[in-house]
């Protein structure tokens, strides 16, 4: 029997670096307060403006400033002026179910026993917003970039709209 494949969710992540541990903090808080079973009672997060919910358990949050703080310096070791720096971190639940024993697991020398089975997996792909400085407008690798200038250029050849619908603001 072929086992199916876990849903997986993508979410896509653009930051500014000085505030992109905060965002995949709140993200993260947010993903294992919806998938966490226990009970709890409820805790907010405050992230750019936004409440959110998170879980209040010392191994969980551990484990989350943990991974956060690995994707942090993964973003700043390949820190680049020139393209975009991105980084990935995924997240598998999975249950552990009892292996089923086939037929001939006896023959086979197959065991029985519990199997970790993934069921969901979210995947945060972050990218770093770089910011632009005065020098890259400038430069070479500004040109194109200054669209305002581009349409000023082009404005020659537009008319005016013609036709009945146009607009009588004069009433």
């Amino acid at each position: 029997m072929e086992q199916r494949r876990p849903p997986e969710y993508i979410l896509e992540v653009f930051a500014d670096p000085t505030c992109v541990k905060d965002i995949v903090r709140g993200i993260l808080n947010t993903i294992f307060f919806h998938r966490y079973f226990p009970s709890l009672r409820p805790s907010t997060l405050e992230v750019l403006d936004l409440t959110l919910p998170f879980v209040t358990d010392p191994e969980l949050e551990t484990l989350i400033d943990t991974r956060v703080a690995q994707l942090i310096r993964q973003l700043s070791s390949t820190t680049s002026p020139k393209s975009s720096v991105r980084g990935q971190l995924a997240v598998q639940f999975s249950e552990k179910r009892r292996r089923k024993g086939g037929g001939l697991g006896w023959f086979t020398g197959a065991t029985k026993g519990d199997e970790e089975v993934c069921w969901e997996i979210w995947c945060l792909e972050v990218t770093l917003a770089m910011p632009r400085t005065e020098a890259a407008y400038k430069g070479d690798e500004g040109h194109g970039d200054d669209a305002a200038e581009d349409n000023d250029e082009d404005n020659d050849n537009c008319q005016p709209r013609q036709g009945p619908y146009t607009a009588d603001y004069d009433k």
